[in-house]
Order: C-alpha cells, then structure tokens, then sequence
C-alpha cells in the first residue's frame, strides 16, 4: 500500500512521534511510504533518519501557494491512504485525495478537543476515518462530527527484548523536555515533602527546556542539592530508566500521547502518572501503576512513599505494567490496529 503521512508542525512533540514511529514501521512492513512536513523542521530530519522518502514545503498561509505542486507529487506518488496529523495537514490532505482513489484518515494526537465550525465540519465530511490517540479524543471527535468513523489506536512504541530488575537504591525519574506542563515542580515539591522520609532519595529529571536553568538555581534554596539531579539530555535513554527504581509523569495536562509512560512500562517500571489526557488508558490505577491528579503535590509524593516502601508492591505494578506494554503498546498491536483502519477506510475506493 502507498501511504503519504503529512506532519506539518516545526517542531518536535508527541504528535510528531506518534507519526513517525507509524510511519517508520509501515515501511520496515514494506509498504511504500512518503512522509511530508514542513522543509527543515525537527521532524522531517528525523523521518530522514529512519530512512523515510520526505518532502519539505512552507508551512502557514505561504504553503498554500504550493497546493498544486503538491498536487503534482501527490498524483505521481498515488497513496491509497493519505495520513493528516494535524488541522492544517487535514486541509490539505482533503485538496490532495480530490478527484483521486485515496482515502483521507486524520489522527488526533493533540490535547485540544475537536472544534466544530463550518470549515472543519467541510473537511470531516470528507475524511474516510479518524483515529484517536486515546479514549478522550474519541469522545471528543464523535461529539463534533457524529457521522465520523472513529476508532482508538494508541501509540505503540519499541522496547527491551525483556524487562530489568528493580534497582535497590531509592532513585526516583522523569524524561520530559523542561516545561511547565510537564510538572517538574510538583516533582520537586514531592521530593521536598519526601527526603526527610527516605534515606538516600534520589530524583533525577533528564531532557533539556526553558525551565531548566531557573529549576536548577532553586535546587540550593529548597534543600535539594544532592537529592534532586538534572542530568540533561541523556545519550541512552534505556540505560537512565533502568537506573531508576520508578518511573514518574507528573504532567499538568496534555500528554495525549504519552511516551515516557510506554517506555517506564516496557523495561517493567512502576509509573507513578498524572490522570491526564491519554494516560489513564495505558495506567490502570493500582494495577500497572498508580495515577494521581495533576499538580498534586502531596499526593505525588504519597504514591511515590508508597512504592518506595513497599519492594513486592512496586515490583508487582512493574511486572504488570510489562506485560500491559506487550500486550496492547507494542510495535505490532499499533501497526495492526491501524491498518485494519486503513483497510476498511480503503474498502470502497476502486482498485
């Protein structure tokens, strides 16, 4: 099958990710696959890197003045799907699939709901299905566009060929990119409400951001230094998660797509999550993990205490947690899932 995916943010994010591992993992299958975005933004360098045929063009209203170029490639390339990650993306993708055996499919990967307004509700109109990251979104497209054909595809990800075992040592960490919506200062404020009670606590935030700097001079005030650590950009992210005993994402909102959830539950970490966006679909409360609503210190730093304390328990969420991962947030469960969308997204075009 041809498949053309259209990304076309300028910058790195979930959204992005989602994308390209969909993409990258249709190609390996051997399907032909293009993967277009905006000319020099993060993610076509990356869909470079995996291997992937890219086209770059202008992004904004200057972009609309490629449309028949783009038209152009798009006939020449022939997909049969034509994958929209974003509102932008979607428009074009409908002006490429006119007058042509195309299906559209939009995924949503995004936090914010879906808008119904008279342009949009055009667009839907013309979309053969749409994807939703997580349940919310799902809801949320069916409420905007009841006529829509919507169906949940979480993100899979790659991981370990088996989980490690659980560090003795009382570390506690978090991936993200330094910004307020990922929650490193409820973090922080846990670990402060939690040193006195744990011996030796270590809570090691690695990724790089805005907010870093001005995180690292409170660390002195707060009495923090030599408890919590930012290590930067780390160079093997699998070997930083399993220095670690939990895994934490203490996100204030978005995290519609959550990586850093999938990839503490593949190595076999208990996650310690926010209750936000598309987590509650991967943590099953008490059972893969714990959750805890947003920007809730105390609470944070209580189910933090509470796997810290208790080896089995922490071990027993780690444990289950891999086995949720390999089950349902696998490479193959997210490429299956999506091609029986395209596949019946694809039914009733001629061949």
């Amino acid at each position: 099958m041809n498949i053309l995916h259209i990304e076309d943010e300028p910058w790195d994010s979930g959204i992005a990710h989602y994308a390209l591992t969909l993409a990258a993992e249709q190609a390996r299958r051997g399907h032909r696959v293009e993967f277009w975005g905006r000319a020099d933004s993060p993610v076509l360098t990356q869909a470079r890197a995996l291997g992937l045929p890219v086209r770059g063009f202008s992004g904004g209203a200057p972009g609309l003045l490629h449309w028949p170029e783009q038209r152009r490639l798009c006939a020449k390339f022939a997909p049969r799907v034509i994958n929209a990650h974003t509102g932008s993306a979607h428009a074009l993708a409908v002006t490429l699939a006119s007058g042509r055996p195309a299906a559209v499919v939009r995924t949503r990967g995004d936090a914010r709901p879906a808008s119904p307004n008279v342009l949009t509700r055009a667009v839907a109109g013309r979309t053969d299905a749409f994807i939703a990251a997580n349940t919310e979104l799902g809801v949320s497209i069916k409420s905007a566009f009841p006529e829509a054909k919507v169906a949940r595809v979480p993100q899979g990800i790659d991981g370990p060929a088996h989980a490690t075992f659980l560090p003795a040592a009382p570390i506690v960490g978090m991936i993200a990119r330094f910004d307020k919506v990922k929650g490193h200062e409820i973090l922080i404020d846990a670990a402060a409400r939690l040193k006195s009670a744990v011996p030796g606590l270590k809570v090691r935030c690695a990724g790089e951001g805005k907010l870093l700097q001005r995180l690292s001079w409170q660390l002195k005030p707060a009495g923090l230094e030599g408890v919590v650590d930012f290590p930067g950009r780390v160079a093997d992210k699998w070997a930083f998660l399993a220095s670690c005993r939990i895994g934490v994402v203490p996100s204030l909102g978005s995290e519609a797509v959550s990586r850093a959830t999938l990839e503490w539950m593949a190595l076999g970490r208990p996650v310690v999550a926010s209750r936000v966006g598309g987590i509650p679909d991967m943590v099953e409360d008490g059972v893969t993990g714990l959750l805890v609503e947003p920007g809730d210190s105390a609470a944070l730093r209580e189910a933090i205490h509470s796997l810290l304390k208790d080896p089995k328990l922490a071990e027993r969420l780690g444990r289950a947690g891999r086995a949720s991962w390999e089950q349902s947030f696998g490479l193959d469960q997210f490429y299956e899932t999506t091609q029986r969308v395209y596949n019946e997204a694809t039914a009733h075009l001629p061949l």
